[in-house]
């Protein structure tokens, strides 16, 4: 499956070095989910020993919004 980044999700990985792969493997294979207050669904995961947050859309998990360390 494609994910498709939001400007500001691209902004963040550039900030913080994370890669698409990075983001790829977090969010096929995350160990924590939680809804944020708005609804949208964060995806913790443990990327090559760093620890990587992944928050998509409520309504397409596809869509990734913002991306953290």
């Amino acid at each position: 499956m494609r994910l498709i980044y939001t400007e500001h999700a691209r902004d963040q990985m550039v900030d913080r070095h994370i890669s698409e792969a990075e983001v790829e493997a977090c969010w096929s294979d995350h160990h924590t989910e939680y809804p944020d207050k708005k609804g949208n669904l964060n995806y913790i995961g443990d990327v090559q020993g760093r620890r990587i947050k992944v928050v998509v859309d409520k309504n397409d998990n596809r869509i990734i919004i913002t991306v953290a360390d």
